[in-house]
């Protein structure tokens, strides 16, 4: 009979080795915009390791626009880490993506906000879990209007795009601010302006068929051109400029800014002057654009179950509101509770914006959730930039656009 010493030791050594064997580290890519948006995805991350001890995380925080890069270095290898959040399913990372129907349930994605859901599925799979939802719209400078002696419409009666830029203008002159607007360079900030005067790409309902009228498309970048002209610093959208929109807002340099959601805890905690959220301009239609994030995860995990869980936890209704709480987001999850934010001009502006977003029509969701766009995005920005800066007209810009939408349905065959 062996000595009970070596017996104890050898039960001891059991237990250890089986509670590594328990214990899992997930590693997550994510992206951040700043320092503290990083060190609040720490705490949650931590957050959920207290209330699960045998889960840790290894966090590799990689830049947004790094991230299709990062993805097809991990396809490379065969081998992609458990997590990350994206804000589109890449083709690269497809054959990758763990069908969440299967690991969750069929009816879990009905949950959540119907647009953003929706851009989740693929054929019969879901392969993401709506994280985070955003709406885009523009920001007001309240002070230089009140310096200005200019009124603000209420959101319910709002502006025109015609009514909206020679406002801005005499506000900026009038307090002596330096730009009327600044505007992200984005494709889908951009597009907002076109959805605006009821243009879209794809039709609302399958069968999937690309849907533009390039003459319409056309007058409407031609009165985009136009107000980068008249508002915008010079060479923002052309590339000339190295202002950053985010920037000159946030100092009080701009009286308008169109940007979205995401923004809204940034302001709250830098912008020293009162601003608000809305009314955003509208063409002949009223529309926002919906998007946000998703988390995903990949076949090749050794950790699945425990990735699956954690997406579970992060979507799940009580967290969701946590998480927009801390990030200054709209709720991806239907049931979450209301959100309450610290900042009163954050609680406001995030209504105001998920109204605008309500109001949007069909096409601001489906636009993004068909896979087809994700080909489209490179060609609109580039086109778009380029009819800016004069190098080709708008209408060759559509005409782009066009084609590389009518490729994106070749190659979905």
């Amino acid at each position: 009979m062996k000595p009970l010493k070596t017996l104890m030791m050898a039960a001891t050594a059991m237990a250890m080795t089986i509670s590594l064997a328990a214990a899992s580290e997930l590693k997550i890519v994510w992206y951040v915009d700043n320092d503290q948006e990083e060190a609040n995805t720490r705490a949650l991350l931590d957050q959920y390791t207290k209330l699960h001890p045998d889960t840790t995380f290894d966090l590799e925080i990689t830049p947004y626009d790094g991230m299709i890069q990062k993805f097809q270095q991990y396809a490379a290898s065969g081998i992609m880490p458990d997590l990350s959040l994206t804000s589109s399913m890449e083709p690269v990372i497809r054959p990758f993506l763990v069908d969440l129907n299967k690991e969750i349930g069929a009816e879990w994605i009905n949950d959540f906000v119907k647009g953003w859901g929706d851009g989740a599925k693929l054929g019969d799979k879901v392969i993401a879990a709506p994280l985070r939802v955003t709406s885009t719209g523009v920001f007001l400078n309240v002070d230089a209007f009140k310096k200005a002696g200019v009124a603000i419409p209420d959101q319910a009666t709002g502006w025109t795009w015609d009514e909206f830029v020679p406002k801005i203008k005499e506000v900026a002159e009038k307090s002596g601010t330096r730009y009327p607007l600044v505007w992200d360079v984005s494709a889908s900030r951009w597009i907002v302006h076109e959805y605006q005067y009821g243009n879209h790409i794809y039709t609302e309902k399958e069968p999937v068929k690309v849907v533009m009228d390039e003459a319409a498309w056309t007058t409407t970048l031609d009165k985009f051109v136009d107000i980068t002209k008249a508002a915008m610093p010079p060479g923002l959208w052309s590339g000339a400029s190295s202002d950053n929109p985010k920037e000159l807002f946030t100092a009080g340099q701009a009286v308008a800014y169109m940007s979205g959601s995401w923004q809204i805890a940034g302001l709250a905690d830098n912008a020293h002057f009162t601003w608000q959220a809305g009314p955003t301009p509208r063409g002949t239609v009223a529309s926002s654009i919906y998007g946000g994030d998703y988390i995903v995860a990949f076949n090749t995990s050794q950790h699945l179950p425990e990735a699956v869980e954690f997406i579970k936890w992060i979507t799940s209704p009580e967290i969701q509101a946590q998480y927009a709480k801390t990030f200054g987001m709209i709720p991806a999850n239907l049931k979450a509770p209301a959100v309450k934010y610290d900042n009163p001009a954050a609680t406001e502006a995030i209504k105001a914006m998920q109204n605008e977003l309500n109001a949007s029509p069909a096409y601001a969701a489906t636009d993004q959730a068909w896979p087809q766009m994700q080909a489209v995005w490179g060609t609109v920005k580039t086109a778009v930039t380029q009819a800016v800066a004069g190098q080709i007209s708008s209408a060759e810009a559509i005409s782009q656009i066009k084609k590389a939408a009518d490729a994106s349905l070749e190659a979905s065959k």
